[in-house]
């Protein structure tokens, strides 16, 4: 890295689009680009990237020193430091969107003063110059990979410091509780009191509800981040790759009336209610010589393991009521560890009678085996008319509002570094509690207090290795 020399990169996504967006920050941002920029329209008519003000644009062409060529007409913005993403001077160039047209002027930048961006560096130096603290440079990525309302309504609460704000909050707390341990190893004969103990405790368990009620917010968001994992389970041909197609909303499985036409999981994401779903479709259980549909149940079992809810689907024309059945097995076993939701699929084809019965019939025989408590719903579906897609919906949008209790508008750990420094600091700060409830040394209670600062504070980056910095944001894009 040279830091005296600007760096830029392609902000936008490779492939041909009607716009490109190239970034370049750093020192002599101005310069470089005044070497390759000529400019024929501009605010206060500055005849120059040197003489254009921050926060104004110019229209012009992008030329190549060498020999002259036009490479682009473009538009160009400057930001001068601080006032940008970055901190420093800053230069956006807005281009046409092949990729010819990138490439070139990123060659007669490089050619002319700049280097390459690493990834992430843009950020990193926004995080660096304290335009932001780490959980909202993290944010940034989140707000870009987010697939689904709720989950950019998350990162954007975090981009905006809302978990930065909560984390500090807590940690004043605490520097304030430090505080007064500190008093109590200096003057003990003054301060270690049995009513400034108690005092001290009843503010640190205050401290420990607070980041306890922020940990389990990572159930929520963990599903905003990576997904509801969604498993449709049943015997062979009961409907489960239907189902799938309709949800994914185009046909992702082959679909057959052949039993044991599903041989392997088939995964299919997308959002249902707002929530951000994997769908996974496996293959029909059942006893089978087959040695490929052996696999393919062996993964269905797989799958299951891995399910944050699991659809068991059954037809008037499987097997699933009789003792012993897959559904019995399912139920009985390690199944019931799972939320299911127990589907009856093909409504359109069953006459008016087994309509009627046979819904009722699944219930009643559930019941009759002791398992009714271990099922969340049931539900009778219709791939082919969407009748039960509805309730279908709203259980899945009901299962991920009682992981967070509905409340959307609190603080969410998406991010699996976040949760488990908040772990780390909730069991060292519960540690401290214990030690001071049991009468010992307050010079250990300052220890173990300080290990839970020390994890909250590399959550904000108010306490960060470089080792650390240099993991986080080698996973951003270059231009990011």
């Amino acid at each position: 890295m040279s830091p005296d020399r600007p760096y830029c990169a392609c902000a936008t996504p490779p492939g041909a689009s009607g716009l490109a967006v190239i970034r370049m920050s750093g020192p002599d941002s101005a310069a470089v680009l005044n070497r390759v920029f000529s400019i024929s329209r501009s605010a206060d008519n500055a005849a120059s990237v040197m003489d254009m003000r921050g926060y104004t644009a110019a229209f012009g062409t992008i030329r190549d020193p060498g020999d002259g060529k036009v490479i682009d007409e473009v538009i160009c913005t400057r930001f001068i430091a601080p006032h940008s993403y970055t901190g420093e001077d800053s230069i956006e160039i807005s281009c046409h969107g092949g990729s010819a047209v990138r490439q070139e002027i990123l060659r007669v930048l490089l050619e002319n003063g700049a280097r390459t961006a690493e990834p992430g560096e843009f950020t990193r130096t926004a995080f660096l110059a304290g335009k932001m603290d780490l959980s909202q440079a993290e944010a940034v990525m989140d707000v870009i990979s987010a697939d689904s309302e709720l989950a950019l309504a998350a990162a954007e609460r975090q981009l905006a410091g809302a978990l930065k704000q909560k984390v500090r909050s807590i940690s004043e707390s605490l520097y304030q509780v430090f505080a007064s341990l500190e008093m109590m190893v200096e003057f003990p004969e003054h301060e270690d009191t049995p009513g400034n103990t108690e005092a001290i405790i009843q503010k640190l368990k205050t401290s420990d509800r607070l980041l306890t009620g922020l940990k389990n917010t990572f159930s929520q968001g963990r599903i905003l981040r990576e997904g509801m994992t969604v498993v449709l389970c049943g015997v062979p041909n009961s409907g489960k790759s239907s189902l799938l197609n309709r949800l994914a909303g185009y046909d992702r499985a082959i679909v057959t009336a052949q039993p044991g036409t599903t041989r392997d999981t088939l995964e299919v994401f997308g959002t249902i209610e707002g929530i951000p779903v994997r769908l996974v479709d496996t293959a029909g259980l059942r006893d089978t010589d087959d040695e490929i549909e052996k696999l393919g149940v062996s993964r269905a079992f797989a799958a299951v393991n891995e399910a944050d809810l699991l659809l068991w689907l059954c037809s008037p024309d499987g097997e699933d009521l009789r003792d012993g059945s897959e559904l019995f097995a399912a139920l009985s076993g390690s199944f019931h560890q799972k939320d299911i939701g127990i589907l009856v699929s093909k409504a359109d084809l069953m006459d008016t009678n087994i309509a009627g019965t046979f819904p009722e019939n699944v219930r009643d025989r559930i019941r009759e085996w002791g398992f009714a408590d271990r099922v969340r719903f049931f539900g009778v579906f219709s791939s082919e008319t969407g009748e039960g897609m509805e309730l279908l919906g709203s259980e899945i949008r009901r299962l991920y509002d009682e992981k967070g209790q509905g409340q959307m508008s609190q603080v969410l750990l998406t991010n699996s570094r976040h949760f488990e420094k908040i772990a780390l600091a909730s069991e060292t700060l519960t540690e401290t509690i214990l030690i001071l409830q049991q009468g010992q040394s307050a010079d250990l209670a300052c220890a173990l207090l300080r290990s839970t600062m020390d994890a909250l504070g590399e959550i904000t980056g108010d306490i960060v290795s470089e080792e650390l910095v240099e993991m986080i944001f080698s996973r951003f894009c270059i231009g990011k």
